[in-house]
């Protein structure tokens, strides 16, 4: 069995990228996943739009560096369809869209409408908290600093339902106990 960052295809939306930068933990992405795919449309919200705030400069650099790779969505009409279908922005029906088109393992995704969206489609998604956990299980920050970075994240307007905050301290807590 192979580590998910050597096999595995991750796709990333644009507030996993502003979220882990506000808090100075946009590295982890590297670190644990080693490589990240964005639509071209995520790339323009972060850095082309949202040049000098928090994850444009990370993310232009990690392009630059090419760890994260801008990819267009091939079948733009089922993302459109998608959007009309399901009711969301066309930048995250995209983001749904280049995971299936990529297969990938992972989809990175704080926001509820496009998690569920993943979900109906087989996706396993992970949000900044399942990160900072798998981050901890791998002993690149510790379990303090994972809470500790949940509280900035909460801080910095990320927001995150009750249940969804009892499973991360949940996981780490049993992180704790190994």
């Amino acid at each position: 069995m192979c580590e998910v960052q050597f096999c595995s295809t991750v796709v990333a939306d644009a507030s996993i990228l502003i979220h882990l930068s506000r808090i100075g933990r946009f590295h982890l992405l590297k670190n644990v996943y080693n490589q990240i795919n964005i639509t071209s449309s995520v790339f323009g919200e972060v850095v082309e739009k949202g040049w000098g705030l928090a994850g444009s400069i990370e993310t232009e650099r990690a392009v630059h560096e090419s760890w994260i790779k801008v990819l267009d969505v091939i079948d733009k009409w089922k993302a459109r369809e998608m959007a009309v279908t399901h009711g969301i922005h066309l930048a995250n029906a995209e983001t749904v869209q280049l995971a299936r088109e990529v297969k990938a393992s992972i989809l990175l995704a704080n926001e509820e409408e496009v998690r569920d969206l993943a979900a109906k489609f087989g996706l396993e998604v992970r949000g900044c908290l399942g990160l900072l956990a798998e981050a901890a299980r791998r002993e690149l920050i510790s379990v303090e600093e994972a809470k500790q970075d949940a509280k900035r994240l909460i801080d910095e307007g990320y927001r995150v339902s009750e249940e969804v905050l009892k499973e991360f301290y949940t996981m780490l807590g049993s992180k704790e106990s190994k």
